[in-house]
């Protein structure tokens, strides 16, 4: 996966897309990619040899929700 600047303000912004578009009609390549970087973050702090920081957890989880609660194609 190629992101463009860091894990955690890729979440973010996918976040706030996702809240912003909250019981609209996304395209589901968008769907697509909020649930690959959900894998691509989960990896990450898998990996991770540091203690990974408990902001970055729950951004996950909460894009994690928002990719849960959309219909799927």
């Amino acid at each position: 996966m190629q992101l463009h600047g860091t894990i955690e303000g890729n979440l973010i912004s996918a976040i706030r897309s996702a809240n912003r578009l909250r019981d609209r009609p996304v395209h589901a390549d968008t769907v697509k990619f909020w649930g690959e970087l959900v894998k691509h973050a989960r990896k990450e702090l898998a990996s991770c040899a540091a203690l990974p920081s408990e902001a970055l957890r729950r951004l996950v989880a909460e894009l994690e929700l928002e990719v849960a609660r959309r219909p799927r194609h």
